[in-house]
């Protein structure tokens, strides 16, 4: 009798050693190639034996599955280390873990790394690309696990591109600058002034090779106390500093080489420097 009570008592023992020693994520387990060190990639913290029904069966069928973790997000990827979060599962049975699962291009599934019923982001390692591929995307996904055995749906999917240590990963393209757009046109801006007045004359000159259909010409004045007032050859108008001059109908084509005069009487208060930031529609001129 005392035989069998000693070893039922060492059986207890190792089923209960069984829930109490922490899982390593899987990922961690798998060899790396030649010349290369794959450390765990998890704290001990974030792992956990999920339960086996095979291992440990339940003493009633399983009841709810867990409902599906939501989708994971990458926190970092930097090569083969992946670190995930994800939103929690429910389940009223109780969670026992939750699996990482890479989905391959032929439709087999390997689980990667598993985490306790707590965790809501874990880190772990896939595999490398294989040789010298510079790089290869990996498909992830989350399902939870119960105390029953019980699997939820599996989150949905996110892809994570894993580069190969051995092969640098491409720079990332320059934004090319814009490319000037030329000028074609020429501004010529003469004033007679006096205390408190004055009279400006502007000529436009067309310098490019095509006709200038409509125009409109924008400056701004140097002085907060120059004004325009009436004018001549074009609509004008105001707003703080900014001067708008638009084409009449009769003047409103310029051709190659061509030039339109315009002009108004202003007022100042003292000062009448002149403009020099003249563009005709919207393209700085010479």
């Amino acid at each position: 009798m005392k035989g069998r009570l000693t070893v039922s008592w060492a059986a207890s023992m190792l089923i209960a050693a069984g829930f109490l020693i922490p899982a390593v994520a899987s990922a961690s387990s798998r060899e790396a190639p030649t010349g290369r060190t794959v450390a765990a990639a998890a704290s001990p913290s974030l792992l956990w034996p999920c339960y086996d029904p095979k291992t440990y069966p339940p003493s009633s069928p399983p009841l709810t599955p867990p409902t599906a973790p939501g989708t994971p997000q990458p926190v970092s990827v930097v090569n083969i280390y992946v670190h995930l979060r994800w939103t929690a599962a429910t389940d009223p049975d109780g969670l026992a873990c939750y699996q990482v699962f890479e989905e391959r291009s032929n439709g087999t599934k390997i689980k990667v790394a598993t985490f306790g019923p707590d965790a809501l982001e874990g880190r772990f390692t896939v595999d490398w690309p294989s040789g010298t591929t510079p790089s290869r995307v990996a498909t992830l996904y989350i399902v939870a696990v119960d105390r029953w055995g019980a699997e939820s749906p599996p989150s949905g999917k996110i892809n994570v591109t894993i580069y190969n240590d051995i092969v640098p990963p491409p720079s990332p393209s320059p934004t090319p600058s814009p490319t000037p757009t030329p000028s074609n046109c020429r501004v010529a801006y003469s004033s007679q002034g006096w205390y408190g007045g004055m009279t400006a004359s502007v000529s436009i000159t067309n310098t490019g090779t095509t006709t200038i259909a409509g125009w409109q010409l924008n400056f701004n004045y140097p002085d907060a106390g120059q004004r325009v007032g009436s004018g001549w050859g074009a609509v004008w108008s105001q707003t703080g500093t900014a001067v708008t001059a638009t084409a009449l109908s009769w003047n409103r084509n310029i051709s190659p080489g061509g030039t339109v005069t315009i002009g108004y009487n202003g007022t100042n208060q003292g000062a009448n420097p002149a403009p020099s930031n003249f563009q005709l529609n919207g393209i700085p001129c010479r």
